[in-house]
């Protein structure tokens, strides 16, 4: 399986290892080469189909089940890792990738995130991000149809999207996401 990331700036996507994938995680360990996390709120579907080069009128057929997460993304020591390494340590720390169990039908996607039912990430408590919107699905088979032009997509790949800036998080603080009417992601950065 491999976990398809559309970024919400530049480029048309990125790999993660399916290693990074963790689906409830309760603390993350900064390891030593790493400076500082921080955390993207993302959408995430099941591809429910395989191929490759999909045009838009037909991306939606690609997308099945799914969920509001998480990335975590790190910020490298320097002198720790040979810059010839860095996008591939960057892109594949263990337990990184935080998409929790039970996806969601597709049917119930439009309006899944609203103003009465935001996508909230904190830190400590203290509100960093609120997302109040879904992007629509049009949006969503235009970003996928970016990432299916180079690369192929397999049935039961995760496609995700981030929604939002990284939000940068330190070492002993206890990061919380909540959207929806029930989802609920709280892990510990020690």
């Amino acid at each position: 399986m491999n976990i398809l990331i559309s970024p919400l700036s530049e480029g048309s996507f990125y790999f993660r290892s399916d290693s990074t994938l963790i689906r409830a995680l309760t603390d993350f360990y900064i390891p030593d080469y790493v400076s500082e996390v921080a955390a993207v709120p993302i959408l995430c579907f099941r591809s429910e189909r395989s191929g490759k080069a999909v045009q838009e009128q037909f991306a939606g057929r690609y997308l099945g089940p799914f969920s509001c997460g998480i990335l975590l993304k790190a910020s490298l020591v320097p002198e720790a890792v040979p810059e010839a390494d860095r996008i591939f340590v960057e892109n594949a720390l263990d337990y990184s990738t935080v998409i929790p169990y039970g996806l969601i039908p597709l049917d119930r996607y439009p309006g899944y995130i609203s103003e009465t039912k935001p996508f909230v990430l904190k830190t400590n408590g203290l509100e960093r991000c609120r997302i109040e919107r879904c992007p629509t699905l049009r949006e969503i088979c235009g970003r996928f149809t970016a990432m299916s032009r180079y690369c192929s997509v397999r049935t039961g790949d995760m496609l995700a999207f981030e929604l939002a800036a990284p939000v940068r998080t330190g070492r002993r603080e206890h990061l919380t996401a909540t959207f929806g009417t029930s989802g609920l992601i709280s892990v510990i950065v020690r």
